[in-house]
């Protein structure tokens, strides 16, 4: 069920913690939305094509009630006040949004080292670093704790560090969403 995979993943989340490849997370909203979808399948409604499936999202996606960072000390305190279109196109897939994951401050970086709230770790060597600026992004779904996460890339944000964590990275055309 939906809820079976957002309690998996939330579980994965805390025993991942020390590799901080998340800024924060909202489990009362992916608890809740797992719910719903749950009981949408069980009045036999039609669901999204991504219908519970837990979801992560670098913290330079808004996220209409979330804190939108950037990793940034100067955004620490900014609430996104509209979804992103990739977020509303999520949300109508039914995806579980889980949290946002920690980047390089601004996304100007490629080590995930230089986040104002503290480095994330590379999952398969901690001495190492997960790559940038979507490190927590990769972490996140090498780790298990999701099942897909979104990252920006412009000269390699996402395929970098998802090489560096041993999962795929795809950087979308300009202009796809």
């Amino acid at each position: 069920s939906a809820q079976e995979a957002v309690e998996a993943s939330l579980k994965r989340i805390q025993e991942c913690h020390p590799l901080h490849a998340f800024l924060f997370v909202d489990e009362e909203a992916a608890r809740a939305q797992a719910k719903a979808i749950d009981d949408q399948l069980a009045r036999g409604e039609e669901v999204g094509r991504l219908a519970g499936v837990p979801i992560a999202i670098k913290n330079i996606i808004l996220v209409k009630g979330w804190k939108a960072t950037a990793a940034s000390k100067m955004l620490e305190s900014y609430i996104a006040p509209y979804d992103a279109t990739v977020i509303e196109r999520l949300r109508k897939a039914g995806a579980v949004l889980f949290g946002a994951t920690n980047l390089d401050e601004f996304a100007m970086g490629s080590s995930t080292e230089n986040s104002h709230f503290g480095p994330t770790k590379n999952p398969w060597d901690a001495a190492r670093v997960p790559g940038g600026s979507s490190g927590g992004s990769a972490v996140a779904v090498a780790t298990g704790c999701v099942f897909g996460a979104l990252g920006t890339d412009t000269g390699g944000s996402i395929r970098q560090p998802a090489s560096l964590c041993g999962v795929v990275g795809l950087k979308p055309s300009y202009g796809r969403v």
